[in-house]
């Protein structure tokens, strides 16, 4: 099956499913497959299995209760692990949104949430600001590029200018090659993609700073 674009992010590398979605509003519910081992499973499940590996994976039992949303099905050191959600939250529904093979009709008119986390998910695929890099940037970096494109973005809509491509600013804080202004609207979107960006990087710092302080 198709998983939803969130397990992209590289934070699913580093903590639990449950511990990163159910922040965001989720009611997390998975289960966990063994892989099938020739002295306990059917020969036609590991003959499935050695062959297909995606067709074995894909036929099996998903037990979340109704109204769960699978958003991944997937293999992993524990086995074979089925992901579904239930969104509590209006946050948690436009999240949900953002891959749009998941969006239901109570999401469908929520571009502007979706857009910024697709644009933050763009910026990691598409040109390498993973955790990695991010974390390299601890002068607030991050968040003054947002403020530089959510700055020029007010100035624009004060004037009634509909493009900023032509727009400067003395705060942008990388090489000016990365400054991309095009629309007020556009440089919203970057604005709260970097914003995110940030906090991640912010929560990620208090993280490690929390690990170092207990096993000191």
């Amino acid at each position: 099956m198709h998983a939803h674009q969130i397990f992209e992010h590289p934070y699913f590398e580093e903590r639990p499913v449950k511990d990163i979605l159910e922040p965001f509003g989720f009611e997390v519910h998975h289960n966990t497959h063994e892989l099938p081992i020739e002295e306990l499973d059917t020969d036609e499940d590991c003959s499935l299995y050695s062959t297909d590996p995606s067709a074995y994976i894909d036929q099996l039992e998903n037990t979340a209760p109704s109204g769960y949303k699978e958003i991944a099905r997937f293999e992993n050191e524990d086995g074979i692990l089925i992901v579904s959600v239930l969104p509590k939250t209006l946050f948690a529904m436009y999240l949900l949104g953002a891959d749009p093979l998941y969006r239901g009709p109570y999401t469908g008119s929520y571009a502007s949430y979706t857009e910024v986390y697709q644009e933050r998910m763009r910026q990691i695929s598409s040109e390498g600001f993973n955790s990695e890099r991010d974390g390299n940037y601890m002068k607030g970096e991050l968040a003054r590029a947002a403020g530089s494109y959510a700055s020029i973005a007010g100035n624009a809509i004060e004037r009634g200018a509909s493009e900023t491509s032509n727009m400067l600013t003395t705060d942008w804080p990388f090489d000016r090659a990365w400054w991309k202004p095009t629309t007020p609207r556009r440089d919203l979107v970057k604005a709260g993609a970097l914003i995110l960006a940030e906090i991640e990087r912010l929560d990620r710092a208090a993280a490690y700073a929390k690990a170092g302080e207990d096993a000191a």
